[in-house]
């Protein structure tokens, strides 16, 4: 029997926002939670086989052979492995939803077809090709896990291009309006957010095995016990008995936050509001300097990392349609008030809160404080309505749900790693000297101080395709 003591997790992300790492965070928190569980819970049945002295065959091999631990990896593909100008091209991202979401809605809709998706792979596929495989190689992962639409179809190329299986999944951070891209031929395992998303892969033909449907992954703190409304309400300098109302811009501290302070004082609604700026540090100084000319109470904040307590403590969330701060509000049975969205992308999140019924959409001022006004009133029925279903719909434990499913996919405890496998001591043999100095490198890496890893000597080699392997006579790939 093997002894195997360590599996490699390779996430795939690119940071085009901040769902996809958030999603790949809290995926890595529950796997860390899990194995932690596991370790303590061998250690428990191996002490108690040497206390009663009494071991079958199998808790004597279950006590020698410890669960295995997670080596993890989140990788920004485009940004440390793609070349120019796709590298570029991926961090046209962010401005263009900031400043023109129109076109970013038209971009999104003209793409989400066969033709095109496989078109601008294509096109794409030799900029990223060879660093994907320098990736794969270099860190050996035991199983790896997309969480971005635009790697989908590459990778599988990339995967059948190196000539080892490798389990290769999707887990889909959009909720309902999900682009082609993201369902690509070849997967191992789909992950699916809602049941609409579900559909939509099974109208493209594929495989309905391969398809679960577990939710969005969420950081696990939010499934762990919080204090009381009241008690968290007066940790924040808040006054107990008056609803509050938190607002939220997303991790950038977009979606028209001014705009909705400033109503909801000029109207001067009987509520506290707690705003969460995120990493917009002009906005937050901003408001830190005005707050106090505000007609409401206002608590003001920037980057945070007890979203857990604010949403308990809310009575109600005003946000963009991002589905992570979605999810997030629904696992604390808080109604949404949504005040913004990505076009395209983030139509569906809308569709996703209004025909589940747990929140509203208020796109303009007037809007949202007739909304608010509606919610705040004492024994609201729309609010409790909403309450019910946000607790019908939430799947708090998303992510451990979604972490075991990933772990399913890995080799038995007893079997070595593909890694170790024959096959590939034979792809070795093949490989050039420069390819193997970028392995040795890689391992070398992560011993290293980080002052030493910045240096110029120790960046990573650029690899032409045809370099990957020295006498593989069909290597190239265009």
């Amino acid at each position: 029997m093997a002894n195997v003591t360590q599996r490699t997790i390779l996430f795939l992300i690119a940071d085009t926002g901040a769902g996809h790492r958030s999603a790949a965070n809290a995926i890595t928190t529950a796997l860390k939670l899990i194995s932690q569980r596991d370790q303590e819970e061998w250690q428990t049945r191996r002490q108690g086989s040497k206390e009663s002295g009494q071991e079958s065959e199998e808790n004597r091999n279950d006590s020698i052979y410890p669960p295995p631990t997670y080596r993890i990896e989140i990788v920004d593909v485009f940004e440390e492995y793609s070349r120019f100008p796709l590298r570029e091209v991926v961090k046209l991202y962010g401005p263009t939803i900031r400043y023109n979401p129109k076109l970013f809605g038209d971009l999104f809709h003209r793409s989400n077809r066969e033709g095109t998706v496989l078109a601008a792979n294509s096109l794409a596929s030799p900029l990223i090709f060879n660093g994907l495989l320098r990736l794969f190689t270099t860190v050996q992962p035991d199983v790896i896990v997309s969480i971005h639409p635009l790697i989908n179809f590459v990778t599988v190329r990339a995967l059948r291009k190196l000539g080892l299986h490798i389990p290769f999944i999707t887990v889909v951070t959009d909720l309902v309006s999900v682009h082609y891209a993201w369902f690509a031929p070849g997967v191992d395992g789909y992950i699916v957010p809602t049941e609409q998303a579900k559909e939509l892969y099974l109208k493209r033909g594929l495989d309905p095995q391969r398809v679960h449907l577990l939710g969005m992954p969420i950081d696990p703190k939010f499934t762990r016990a919080v204090d009381d409304k009241v008690t968290l309400q007066r940790k924040l300098g808040l006054e107990p008995g008056i609803p509050v109302a938190l607002l939220v811009g997303g991790g950038d501290g977009a979606g028209g936050l001014p705009t909705a302070v400033r109503a909801i004082s000029q109207a001067r609604l009987p509520v506290q509001l707690l705003v969460v700026t995120g990493r917009n540090r002009r906005l937050y100084a901003h408001l830190q300097r005005t707050h106090t000319k505000l007609h409401v109470p206002a608590r003001i904040f920037g980057f945070v990392h007890n979203m857990p307590e604010l949403m308990h403590a809310a009575d109600v969330i005003v946000t963009k349609a991002g589905p992570g701060t979605i999810c997030e509000a629904l696992s604390c049975n808080l109604p949404v008030v949504l005040s913004g969205y990505v076009p395209g992308q983030e139509e569906g999140n809308v569709d996703f809160v209004l025909k589940n019924e747990v929140g509203m959409l208020a796109l303009h001022a007037s809007e949202l404080v007739n909304g608010l006004r509606r919610l705040i009133k004492p024994g609201s029925p729309e609010l409790q309505k909403y309450l019910r279903n946000a607790s019908q719909v939430s799947r708090p434990g998303a992510s451990f749900d979604i972490a075991r499913c990933i772990l399913s996919y890995l080799p038995a405890p007893d079997q070595v790693s593909v890694w170790q496998s024959s096959q590939w001591q034979r792809r070795q043999r093949m490989m050039s000297g420069r390819l193997r100095s970028a392995i040795r490198i890689r391992r070398l890496r992560g011993r290293l101080p980080r002052p030493i890893l910045r240096s110029p000597v120790m960046r990573k080699p650029q690899l032409r395709v045809r370099e990957l392997f020295s006498s593989d006579g069909d290597a190239s790939e265009s």
